[in-house]
């Protein structure tokens, strides 16, 4: 009877480490919003049944030498508004991090130590909008005229996304 207790004990924690859950891409947008691939329905009916979504976007930057790069995020979205054929997922703030292509020691760093430094809203029309908590640190320097381009320039683009949910 010990060993049958065993075997059982063992069989549900290997489903319980093993089993864990997998999340699918089952959408993706270009940087206009045109659909790459997977259904939007589906999206829909995901978001709707209360299935958590990941959402993922895609960045092209140049380094110093003017090659392109291409950076890939993923997050979880955790508030989704649906409006007609779009998806809207807010993400929540984060510490900020800045990409430096040129440090081979690695591509991220902290911009600061304080929370709350960026959250957005992107779309599956391929709009991203952000905030920096203080977008002003960087304008030392700067006319009204370029603090306000670079503002409008950093707070809204166009990124390709993909939207994924559990299996």
């Amino acid at each position: 009877m010990k060993i049958h207790f065993l075997y059982l004990i063992t069989l549900l924690l290997s489903v319980s480490v093993f089993g864990q859950n997998k999340y699918s891409i089952i959408y993706e947008a270009d940087t206009n919003g045109k659909m790459i691939s997977g259904n939007m329905n589906d999206l829909k009916v995901a978001i709707q049944n209360g299935n958590p979504i990941r959402v993922g976007w895609t960045l092209k930057l140049q380094n110093d030498k003017g090659e392109t790069k291409e950076l890939e995020h993923w997050t979880d979205a955790k508030f989704l508004t649906i409006i007609d054929n779009n998806i809207y997922a807010q993400i929540h703030s984060i510490y900020q991090q800045m990409t430096d292509f040129n440090d081979p020691s690695g591509a991220s760093k902290f911009v600061d130590n304080q929370p709350d430094g960026w959250v957005a809203i992107i779309s599956t029309s391929g709009i991203m909008r952000q905030k920096y908590a203080d977008i002003l640190k960087w304008t030392e320097g700067m006319s009204k005229e370029e603090i306000n381009e670079m503002v409008k320039e950093m707070e809204t683009s166009r990124v390709q996304t993909k939207w994924a949910t559990i299996e």
